[in-house]
């Protein structure tokens, strides 16, 4: 007997106060991140590199399309935003295109306003012939981006080509002075 209480009564006790020291324990860690802790920013996209000949527009300028993005899985991502990443590397450079979206469209579903993910889509829907999807899935990226002028500004490159695919010179000159300024 313990004071007023007998053992039999305190050890009964036992289990909530582990669970209770656990719980004590487990508050002091850091949360591990979510996808949607990762910062998006210009790094997070992919390098670009010159092809050897650039691709004239309808206006006769010369229009981005003719950079290649240099890999697909570039950038500091959540780790199942990288493999994804990762595999549509892969598919992209076997040319299979269908493939890669696939994959980024898994992205997407994981981190829905990622705007590198959207930049990533959209430069396999515009590789696909698809400039009108490429174009609203630059749109919605300008919309998460607005804190990174450098990302606003890849953006409003690739928005430019995807318009110029669709015959709207206007705007995509806009786009591109705003990727200038």
């Amino acid at each position: 007997m313990i004071g007023n209480y007998s053992l039999p009564a305190v050890s009964a006790f036992k289990p909530l106060l582990m669970c209770l020291l656990a719980a004590a324990i487990s508050a002091c860690s850091a949360p591990p991140k979510q996808p949607d802790d990762y910062e998006v920013s210009s790094a997070s996209l992919p390098d670009v590199s010159h092809q050897a000949k650039p691709t004239p527009t309808r206006s006769g300028s010369v229009n981005r399309q003719s950079l290649v993005l240099a890999s697909l899985e570039q950038g500091n991502h959540h780790p199942a935003i990288a493999a994804l990443f990762h595999q549509a590397e892969q598919a992209r450079q076997k040319h299979q295109w269908r493939k890669a979206l696939k994959y980024l469209d898994q992205a997407r579903q994981i981190q829905p306003r990622n705007a590198a993910v959207l930049y990533r889509q959209a430069w396999v829907n515009l590789r696909l012939g698809q400039a009108s999807q490429a174009e609203q899935l630059l749109l919605r990226a300008k919309v998460f981006s607005s804190r990174d002028q450098n990302l606003t500004r890849r953006l409003d490159w690739l928005l430019a080509d995807a318009l110029d695919a669709q015959g709207k010179g206007k705007k995509a000159r806009e786009a591109r002075n705003r990727a200038t300024r």
